[in-house]
């Protein structure tokens, strides 16, 4: 298998200079917290024969550091000083490869052997969960129709469950009764599965019968919250979830009215909906998916915190079916600025209502840092753990009305502390009002140094209700920088730097045909895809990808790098938005992996990583602040790209 790279642009020698920093550098205490990774070499069929090995380039790699590789015990290349990758051409399927990272001729440490693929992309096995067909005839509400399609593989996580320094993946498993809030209808259970990329399934959580399958029902946080090294999965949990060992979760609480919950109640009502019962939160040990402690989720449905109170009511929420008040968003964030603390970030509401719940875990318990409650247009409060209100505000702006169908988390004021971004405004870390701008919900937003011209990061969002179409404000003030009107919905929009010809990102929207440059100039009308952005060739800009296929911007329009639809029966997931299982760098250099499923046999996986030689050597992106926590983040709602907070070459 090789990959063209038709119609790529050439690269003018001063924007070279420009794009070798992406210049948005935080300060040293925001980008505090990074897991202890190993090199993560792999070998793969090379374009032009032979292997090609890549590996990474740690954040704490000086820049003097050289690298050799090993084919069994031969060198085969020596003191590579100008990137982290390889072709060595004389290699063949089955020879096995370690790299060996030098200072000043010494060896300082050596990979495992590199995972050997025989193509550019390898398979996983997983354990399908089985889905019973016939079980629609024992309940009326069951939709009809559903053949056997069974589960397939949705959005993913990875994270450091065992702390051996390599990732570990986390599979959400979705029904085919999966459902979106605004539709009535009987869900099955949503499974969590934790894999070694050998395939050996580690757990398997059973949110149960009561939490709905759906893009916005459960955002799962992976992460290492207690700081030993090991990450573990936060998220909202039910009467009736089983974790990894086979117990119930309210087995895990310290509440007693938790622990005696009704684990057999079936609270669906007749329309499938969820609307009573307990709701709650728990933390899993990442190792053995064993619920660690459990608490009320914050807040419940009527607002309070506790107990099980019932419906979705019309005027507090704004309908009565609960799809208002069941719109969940979650991500990580760094609120006490030290390097061990991270706290998740649990959302309820943004349509009306907006709620902000920062928790965190010490190993032990969960705990409430802080809940921030947006309940009018204009007035909002921050309380603590015990429901006392901390900082009140009637100032005539809030978030109320202002979430999106994605979340982003980055430090933008240059603090040290991560705030994070709502929507059409933003919180402080302590969990109060940063600003809100008053445009409204969106499906789409990107944080990043979008104009490195401009101190601080920027964000480009697109917009649901009147005036409509997309905006870029600073980041930091809300400050509006462009704003592009349209008729109607403007449900995507995507910001990346895919011209190497001018400073910044480039950014483009449903509103209009047209590409913007980073200052609002129309420099195309052929407007490309509004999916994701991705690190692929061998260049410093972006290429865009869509479903499964990767395009480059040739200056007026794309040109189509590789298809891996084309491979192992490769497909996107989430319906119309076609989005990978996953895109995150988890292995060899800098560039990004892809994960999709087998659409012929959905127990299977397939992880995409780029065969391209890259002349430049740039730091594993999950060293990378914003990055990072925008991968934790990537498996919520509506999901969007992850972009880096900056790209050094060393």
């Amino acid at each position: 298998m090789s990959y063209s790279e038709t119609g790529r642009p050439a690269l003018r020698k001063a924007a070279l200079l420009l794009v070798c920093v992406l210049v948005f550098a935080m300060p040293a205490d925001a980008r505090h917290w990074s897991e202890k990774l190993r090199r993560a070499a792999v070998s793969v069929p090379a374009q032009t024969g032979g292997r090609f090995i890549s590996w990474r380039m740690l954040d704490d790699d000086p820049s003097d550091i050289t690298f050799d590789v090993v084919r069994g015990g031969k060198v085969v290349a020596r003191d590579l000083r100008q990137s982290t990758c390889y072709i060595d051409p004389d290699g063949k399927a089955g020879d096995s490869y370690r790299v060996v990272a030098k200072l000043n001729g010494a060896a300082a440490d050596t990979s495992d052997v590199a995972w050997a693929w025989s193509d550019a992309f390898t398979t996983i096995q997983l354990q399908r969960p089985n889905w019973d067909s016939s079980r629609q005839d024992d309940d009326p509400r069951r939709p009809r129709g559903w053949g056997n399609r069974g589960y397939t593989p949705n959005d993913c996580s990875v994270g450091d469950l065992d702390g051996d320094g390599q990732y570990e993946l986390v599979v959400k498993w979705e029904p085919p009764t999966s459902r979106d809030n605004s539709h009535r209808g009987y869900c099955d259970e949503v499974y969590l599965d934790a894999y070694r990329l050998d395939g050996t399934l580690l757990w398997r959580i059973n949110l149960g019968k009561n939490i709905r399958a759906g893009a916005h029902y459960t955002q799962f946080m992976v992460y290492d919250f207690d700081g030993d090294g090991k990450a573990e999965l936060i998220c909202k949990t039910a009467p009736g979830t089983i974790d990894g060992t086979g117990r119930y979760v309210s087995q895990a609480a310290d509440d007693p009215t938790i622990q005696r919950t009704d684990n057999q109640a079936d609270l669906r009502n007749n329309q499938g909906y969820v609307l009573d019962g307990e709701e709650l939160l728990s933390v899993f040990d990442g190792q053995t998916g064993r619920a660690v402690h459990t608490i009320y989720y914050r807040p419940n449905r009527a607002g309070g915190t506790g107990g099980a109170p019932s419906g979705s009511d019309q005027q507090f929420w704004g309908d009565g079916y609960g799809n208002r008040c069941d719109r969940y968003l979650a991500c990580v964030a760094h609120l006490d600025g030290t390097d061990h603390r991270p706290s998740a970030v649990m959302c309820r509401g943004y349509y009306t209502r907006a709620y902000l719940w920062a928790v965190d875990f010490d190993g032990r318990r969960l705990s409430t840092r802080w809940l921030h409650e947006s309940t009018s247009r204009d007035e909002w409060d921050v309380k603590d753990g015990n429901d006392k209100i901390i900082k009140s505000s009637k100032n005539g702006k809030s978030l109320f009305g202002q979430g999106n169908h994605s979340i982003a988390v980055g430090d933008v004021d240059r603090d040290g502390f991560d705030e994070i971004i709502f929507g059409s405004g933003a919180l402080d870390h302590d969990g109060t009002l940063l600003y809100s701008t008053g445009l409204g919900h969106g499906d789409a937003l990107h944080l990043a140094d979008l104009d490195p011209r401009r101190e601080g990061l920027e964000v480009m969002m697109v917009h649901e209700a009147p005036p409509y179409g997309c905006s870029v404000r600073d980041a930091a003030t809300g400050e509006l920088i462009f704003h592009e009107k349209g008729n109607k919905d403007t449900g995507r929009g995507l910001a990346a730097d895919i011209d190497s010809s001018r400073v910044g990102h480039e950014f483009w929207s449903l509103a209009s045909r047209n590409v913007y440059s980073i200052d609002g100039t129309p420099i195309s009308d052929h407007r490309p895809s509004v999916n994701f952005r991705i690190y692929w060739d061998g260049d410093l800009q972006d290429e865009l990808l869509d479903g499964t296929r990767v395009w480059k911007w040739n200056g007026d329009g794309t040109d189509l790098l590789m298809d891996c639809g084309d491979f192992g029966n490769s497909s996107s997931c989430n319906s119309s938005k076609q989005t990978p299982c996953l895109q995150a760098d988890i292995l060899g250099d800098w560039r990004e992996e892809l994960i999709f499923f087998d659409r012929s046999d959905p127990s299977k996986i397939n992880i995409f990583t780029t065969n391209v030689p890259t002349p430049h050597r740039v730091p594993a992106l999950m060293t990378d602040h914003l990055y990072r926590l925008s991968v934790v983040w990537q498996n919520v709602g509506y999901n969007q790209p992850p972009h880096a907070g900056r790209l050094e070459c060393r």
